[in-house]
């Protein structure tokens, strides 16, 4: 309802003469990142910004005003953005309308207007955000599996859109594994996909997350912990140990008895 008002009180005013064009349609930013839209209008305004009425609008269900520059004076912007978002207002005098938005969220993608109105007319663009999160960091992890033979390695990372993982050992074999998908507080997906394989074969597995081409190689059994080689050798002398305290009971018993 907003955005449909704004343009009811801009489009008396719309001349041929005064046209908005957008920097570019579409543009491509990172998570976290920042971005700069823009719009140039054909006329640039006089040394007095007064009669200058600048308004980005983002689009959706319910319109929403990121920024607006009325009169000279920059007013306060929706509370989703508030502290992202800056109009570049030494940018006016130029003809240039530029929005900037800071630390990128994933839910800023979308449809954004920018409305301008001058003394010689009025004029709107409509432009395209879209906010992705690469796969950057894998986290690897080897642990113990409930057969003594075997091992879990897993890897896991975050980002968007949504990536599937693929897995090949040493011989460039596809093996199947367990991948599971979670979301984040910032929107993104944690993806974590694990095998399980010999702790005594030698080879090596890597994890490939296919959206953005990221990958982690596990070479096994050099990254199997050393505290579960430590732990298994353990087991070992205990349990040796144990055999050998009840050896040595038994025959001291059965000297005893045979003294007796």
């Amino acid at each position: 309802m907003f955005i449909v008002v704004l343009q009811v009180i801009f489009q008396p005013a719309l001349s041929v003469l005064f046209t908005v064009e957008a920097e570019q349609t579409e543009y491509n930013s990172e998570f976290g990142g920042t971005v700069v839209m823009g719009c140039r209008f054909s006329n640039k305004p006089s040394e007095n910004l007064n009669n200058l009425k600048v308004s980005w609008l983002r689009v959706g269900s319910s319109s929403v005003l990121t920024a607006r520059f009325d009169s000279g004076a920059e007013q306060t912007v929706s509370p989703a953005y508030h502290g992202r978002v800056e109009l570049l207002t030494e940018e006016l005098r130029d003809g240039w309308a530029k929005l900037q938005i800071s630390r990128l969220m994933i839910n800023d993608s979308g449809k954004y207007q920018c409305l301008v109105h001058t003394d010689e007319g009025s004029d709107y663009k409509t432009l395209s955000l879209s906010v992705a999160a690469p796969y950057k960091t894998v986290i690897k992890r080897v642990e113990k599996a409930a057969d003594c033979d075997q091992v879990l390695i897993s890897c896991q990372s975050e980002g968007f859109p949504e990536s599937s993982v693929l897995w090949q050992d040493g011989h460039m074999q596809t093996l199947n594994a367990n991948t599971t998908v979670a979301s984040t507080p910032d929107q993104l997906f944690q993806i974590t996909s694990q095998i399980q394989v010999s702790s005594s074969e030698e080879n090596n597995y890597t994890c490939h997350f296919t959206k953005d081409g990221t990958s982690a190689t596990f070479l096994i059994p050099d990254e199997i912990p050393v505290s579960h080689i430590k732990s298994d050798a353990l087991i070992i002398l205990l349990s040796i140990g144990v055999i050998t305290v009840i050896i040595a009971v038994g025959l001291f018993i059965y000297g005893r008895k045979k003294g007796t």
